[in-house]
């Protein structure tokens, strides 16, 4: 049979007990007639069978709707359905329902907050950019705490000190940002109450966050800190008319709330963290290369629909490295950042100041109607450099030269736009610098100086070189060194000698830029030699008066050699008499000593009191000009002369390299005089690195046949 209805059952147990309660009187009924007291007795089982019929049809009219009732809204819970019960119905009843009814909105109170809390979690964890999400999440709120309006007080990061206050209310649509100065005393109170606080006067400067709750109407507050590692970093508020009445799903939810904003802030800021390391510098916080050329795109995309015009401003500042030699790096880093600062205020919002690198920037000028509007900006540029930078108690100047490009005018690729606008700016260096040049195509026609304007473009676009000239010794013939040669592959003129841009680069300063790479790339060459077993002895490499002045100089060489792994004693460092002239190179010098690098002296003798240099610096080779070897051994005075120095040198411990050997009588004549080395195009032309390989190859294979014939032998 199948399940009977909720009436028909409770009817049938009803029927049952009266059924029992007119039994038994019959059964008494029967034991009593035998005594003949049978009429007693038919009175007494009426009288029963009335009341139980009585009692069936008050018990089924007090108590079946309320279970009946009871019953359905238990069904109704397992749908999730929560409505109210309302039936009449006896006091005890009554209170059943009433029991049922308190449960069901407490339930459905709870799985409207978990709902809420779900929908608010989606939101801010597949949110990129939270204040996009805030005004959502701030009804989703007021809809649970039932107040007047909401506040979310985010602290600036870019502001110490100062917030944004975001909100929602009732009423009220597009309410805008409000930016507040923010209390440190109330600050540290909150960071205290983690659990929250509840706020009854709202005070204009302890309570700015509030403030814009209170404009709505709202006296009265509650407010849940948001603490992220430890440090407040937000603040939540729900506002009300009247005190409301403590209610701790109110309470729950805020700070529910509060969790979730913190884990959102902390994920945010981390993303956010990850973004700016990847898109940013970090010194001068402007946007890098990645993010100008992103941006530039952007605008080439808009300017080949038609939609604006714009130009690129490409900015070097002019002797820079003369600041970093004066007074140093960290000085000339701090400089950037001013001159960082200078550059944001000379633009409008939605342009773009980016730092490539070094002391390089780019300008990106939207909506650019004519030429003139770029010239202005660039004016300015050049004006606010121009005003004097105190650093460290000292006024350093710096100027700019500036080349400016037009898009779509001139082109309409990124790779052309950089390269006009870097061509112009190279032209604004040769006509005096620390002024502005537009492009124009006849610029690209004619050939750049080598040795004002193409330096930096070689270093940057690695046309730089180093070859390599063998060192052998003069006696045995066996290999003793190698000496780092730099060249200069130029796109246009083919390779160029350091006479032809050496001088050039120390005044403009690039020399300290250049010979660090000069040390990274032939302490790397030498590793890679190393690690092959085919090193030589020895690698020497020049450096020139104004790296050894520099007080870092030391430091990175320590560095490269640490880097690389190196012996300090297979460098060697060479210099000019000049360098020495100058007094405060000698610490540098002695403190490279002290790393076991070696020093020689070039061109000895061709500068003014070579002895007492020798005397005086930890000097460890001299190295003779090629100029004193042309005439020997034929010249007799050359040849006194050649002779002389030889027995000096060695006289004062030091080793003697003679360069610019062209000949074998030249190299005879000094193997008679006991010259330690020589080098020149008579025994070895300068190697490119994989020749030079080469060669250290096949004389360490030579060395080690020869030494397994003599030990055969």
């Amino acid at each position: 049979m199948g399940e009977l209805p909720f009436d028909s059952r409770m009817g049938r147990r009803i029927g049952l007990a009266l059924g029992l309660c007119a039994v038994l009187p019959v059964l008494v009924f029967a034991a009593l007639a035998a005594h003949g007291a049978w009429l007693i007795l038919t009175l007494t089982l009426v009288l029963a069978l009335a009341g139980a019929a009585v009692a069936s049809v008050y018990l089924t009219h007090r108590y079946g709707p309320a279970l009946r009732a009871l019953a359905e809204g238990l069904g109704a819970l397992r749908a999730r359905q929560f409505a109210r019960l309302d039936v009449r119905s006896a006091d005890e009843a009554l209170l059943l329902i009433d029991n049922f009814n308190r449960a069901a909105a407490s339930l459905d109170e709870q799985f409207r907050v978990l709902e809420t809390l779900a929908q608010i979690d989606q939101l801010l964890l597949h949110s990129v950019d939270l204040e996009h999400v805030l005004d959502t999440i701030m009804s989703r709120v007021q809809g649970l705490t039932y107040c007047q309006s909401v506040g979310i007080t985010l602290r600036d990061a870019d502001a110490p000190g100062r917030g944004r206050v975001y909100l929602a209310a009732s009423g009220l649509t597009d309410v805008p940002v409000s930016r507040i100065a923010l209390d440190d005393d109330m600050l540290q109170a909150l960071t205290e109450q983690t659990n929250g606080l509840t706020v009854v006067r709202c005070e204009e400067s302890r309570h700015s966050f509030l403030k814009p709750l209170a404009d709505t109407g709202a006296m009265f507050f509650w407010v849940w800190p948001v603490i992220v590692a430890e440090r407040l970093e937000a603040i939540l508020a729900v506002g009300y008319r009247e005190v409301p009445v403590a209610d701790p799903v109110v309470a729950h939810c805020g700070g529910k709330f509060a969790e979730r904003l913190a884990v959102a802030l902390s994920k945010s800021a981390r993303d956010e963290h990850l973004y700016r390391q990847a898109h940013y510098d970090p010194l001068t916080a402007l946007p890098n290369r990645l993010l100008f050329r992103d941006r530039l795109a952007q605008e080439l995309a808009n300017a080949a629909a038609g939609l604006s015009r714009g130009a690129l401003l490409y900015i070097d500042l002019d002797h820079f490295k003369r600041v970093n030699d004066s007074v140093g790096h960290t000085a000339g880093d701090q400089l950037l950042t001013i001159v960082a600062q200078r550059l944001r205020s000379c633009i409008k919002d939605g342009d773009t100041v980016a730092r490539l690198g070094g002391d390089e920037f780019t300008v990106i000028l939207r909506n650019v109607a004519e030429p003139d509007a770029a010239a202005a900006v660039a004016a300015r540029i050049i004006e606010s450099l121009q005003l004097p930078v105190n650093i460290a108690g000292r006024d350093c100047y710096v100027c700019a030269s500036i080349g400016i490009t037009l898009f779509p005018d001139d082109a309409k690729t990124i790779e052309d736009l950089m390269r006009n606008a870097d061509t112009a700016m190279y032209r604004a260096k040769d006509l005096g610098r620390g002024r502005m040049t537009f492009f124009d195509l006849n610029m690209a026609s004619k050939p750049a100086k080598p040795t004002d304007t193409g330096l930096q473009h070689a270093l940057r676009g690695r046309e730089f070189s180093l070859f390599y000239q063998p060192q052998f010794d003069v006696a045995g013939g066996e290999l003793v060194g190698v000496e780092a040669l730099l060249r200069w592959q130029t796109p246009r003129d083919g390779m160029r000698y350091p006479g032809e841009f050496v001088p050039a680069a120390e005044e403009s300063g690039l020399i300290v830029d250049i010979g660090g790479w000069v040390l990274d790339a032939a302490c790397a060459q030498l590793a890679g030699w190393r690690e092959r077993q085919i090193a030589p002895p020895r690698l020497a490499l020049n450096v020139s008066a104004q790296q050894l002045q520099h007080a870092d100089f030391p430091k990175l060489v320590r560095r490269a050699l640490e880097k690389y792994d190196l012996p300090a004693a297979l460098l060697e460092l060479e210099l000019t008499e000049s360098v020495l002239a100058n007094a405060t190179v000698g610490a540098a010098l002695a403190r490279l000593a002290q790393l076991g690098v070696h020093l020689a002296l070039d061109d000895f003798g061709t500068g003014y009191s070579s002895l007492s240099y020798l005397r005086q610096y930890p000097i460890d080779t001299v190295k003779i000009d090629r100029t004193f070897l042309n005439e020997v051994p034929q010249n007799p005075a050359s040849a006194t002369l050649v002779e002389t120095i030889i027995v000096m040198a060695h006289a004062l411990g030091k080793r003697v390299i003679a360069e610019g050997i062209e000949t074998n009588e030249q190299l005879m004549f000094l193997r008679e005089r006991r010259c330690d080395a020589a080098q020149g195009f008579y025994l070895a032309r300068p190697l490119a690195a994989a020749a030079m390989t080469e060669l250290l190859q096949a004389r360490t294979l030579f060395v080690q046949d020869s030494m397994a014939r003599a030990a055969s032998n």
